[in-house]
């Protein structure tokens, strides 16, 4: 290739490199609101990573943490509370605020509407009462009602104030865990878990892998239970349900089949499928709609998604997106699907604490990770500029347009994140470009060190050396994809990585390799000088 050409060509190649390293690597703000978030730290990351945030979250710390704008590794722990069961933090909290009330009626003295003050203290009282603890919960005190919400307890207090939970509560108890299990099992998030504990309370631990956006929406969605209930109307309060045929034993399963999570163009959505009935009943709904008819589609007294009909529906699945990432709109679609076709209960959760959990390799575990592989790139670099002189800028190249393209792989495959067996393979896969690279620049030096040109001798190294680098490259490509498909977890994580990252460390080392050699050569006067290539030199007998 002549001068011009690859001074355009390598011209191209540089620009295009310096945006990928600052698309990669690079995270800025401008102006008041606005900022830019490097590919590396908007990739999804494994919950074994970290980057320095443990403990409880405050109020603010949460909202922070919910709405994507950082990457705290680890996971979040949230802990569920079942109606009539109250942690000790909510119990004391709110008798401290009902003997504050009192309290403040109290030193009104005269000025207090003596009525307020008794009514005061006997809430004080009722509430006192009305809940027995057992190990660190608070539980109300009164059989379980499903139907009355308002005095649901849960357990009976026998002699020694002994505390015995209502049957009919332990089996709403037991079939809720089910339901959240099944919930979080079919959310499919690496090393997502459920934990019964204090006996009466539920811990789930969702991995930050899942994104932090709608973090808290998959909480909720997670721990609401109860009957499916589909509403419609110009709002939540005056919105009506169907009216059932009580001569047809008719019940919402005949007008809603399910509800499940589907991914339309890559939009993470709801859709809900509806019978030849359901579907009917939601275009008399929306019939007359423009834009302030609602639909309603409720779990217990919850609505977990609200659509609006700006025009006549008639369809047999709605497909429900919005602000939705795969997270959210699967939680979303699993607690209605559950409602609607898991086991029954109408115990209800509320969310209690919530911790960020620090990853299990450390809180700079990704930070450390990132300078390990800076440092073993470097190094790579060193020995061969050290070994082949200007030559290795031919390497430098090749090392750059493996790194970026494979940290846009990482970010835009679905299957992949960022974790330690991520790192792995990538520096892996920069190993085996680097090995097969020298493989190829020592041939050349063998054959220009005959006595042939530095061009004879390229020419020469690449067609000796293809096959041998070609058969590495295919078998440990072929190993690595098979593994995934036989796979799971971060072994199949890694696996696909790894076949990702020798399919591209191939390609670079016997193709693109080459023609950025030939590319920068042509500018040098002394092409062996340029290598750091020398001929032998015999002896006269």
């Amino acid at each position: 290739m002549g001068k011009v050409k690859s001074a355009l060509y390598l011209t191209l190649v540089t620009i295009l490199l310096a945006g990928l390293c600052l698309m990669c690597t690079v995270s800025f703000n401008y102006g008041d609101f606005k900022g830019f978030r490097s590919i590396l730290l908007s990739t999804e990351k494994d919950a074994l990573l970290g980057n320095g945030f443990s403990g409880e979250a405050t109020a603010g710390e949460y909202e922070m943490l919910t709405d994507g704008s950082t990457y705290v590794g680890g996971g979040y722990s949230v802990v569920y509370y079942p109606e009539g069961v109250l942690s000790q933090d909510a119990y004391e909290s709110e008798l401290e605020r009902r003997q504050a009330l009192c309290d403040s009626l109290t030193a009104a003295g005269n000025e207090a509407d003596g009525d307020e003050l008794a009514k005061a203290q006997k809430d004080l009282k009722d509430y006192e009462e009305n809940y027995a603890k057992k190990g660190s919960l608070y539980f109300r005190v009164g059989a379980y009602d499903a139907e009355d919400a308002e005095k649901k307890g849960v357990c009976s207090l026998g002699e020694g104030n002994a505390v015995t939970f209502d049957e009919k509560f332990e089996a709403a108890f037991q079939a809720a865990v089910c339901q959240l299990q099944t919930r979080v099992t079919e959310l499919g998030l690496e090393d997502a878990r459920v934990e019964v504990r204090d006996t009466y309370s539920v811990s789930v631990f969702l991995p930050a892998l899942m994104g932090t956006q709608g973090q808290g929406n998959v909480m909720t969605d997670l721990g609401t239970f109860g009957a499916f209930d589909l509403k419609y109307g110009s709002s939540e309060d005056s919105a009506t349900g169907i009216a059932f045929d009580a001569d047809k034993n008719e019940t919402i399963r005949d007008y809603v089949k399910s509800a499940y999570y589907v991914s339309n163009g890559g939009t993470p959505s709801v859709a809900i499928s509806f019978t030849k009935a359901g579907r009917e009943a939601v275009k008399n709904w929306t019939a007359e709609a423009s834009g302030s008819t609602y639909l309603y589609f409720y779990v217990g007294d919850r609505s977990v998604i609200t659509l609006t009909a700006s025009q006549q529906i008639d369809q047999s699945t709605l497909y429900i997106s919005g602000s939705y990432t795969a997270p959210w709109a699967k939680s979303a679609a699993l607690a209605i699907d559950t409602a609607l076709n898991g086991q029954a209960t109408d115990l209800a959760f509320s969310v209690g604490e919530v911790y960020v959990q620090e990853a299990l390799f450390g809180g700079l575990a990704f930070t450390l990770c990132c300078i390990a592989c800076a440092v073993l790139f470097v190094a790579m670099l060193i020995g061969m500029f050290v070994r082949y002189h200007l030559l290795g800028f031919v390497y430098l190249y090749s090392l750059l347009i493996y790194l970026f393209p494979m940290i846009l792989l990482v970010w835009g495959i679905p299957v992949l994140h960022l974790g330690i067996e991520t790192f792995l393979a990538v520096a892996f896969g920069a190993l085996l470009l680097t090995a097969s690279t020298a493989y190829t620049y020592e041939g050349a030096r063998k054959e220009y060190a005959q006595g042939k040109t530095i061009v004879t001798s390229v020419k020469g190294s690449y067609k000796k050396c293809f096959w041998p680098v070609f058969d590495l490259h295919i078998v440990l490509a072929l190993i690595s994809f098979v593994t995934y498909f036989i796979a799971m977890g971060e072994l199949a994580v890694f696996a696909f990585t790894m076949g990702l990252a020798t399919v591209l460390s191939g390609l670079i080392s016997l193709a693109v390799g080459r023609f950025d050699w030939a590319c920068m050569m042509s500018f040098a006067k002394d092409k062996g000088k340029f290598c750091n290539f020398k001929r032998e030199e015999l002896e006269d007998e």
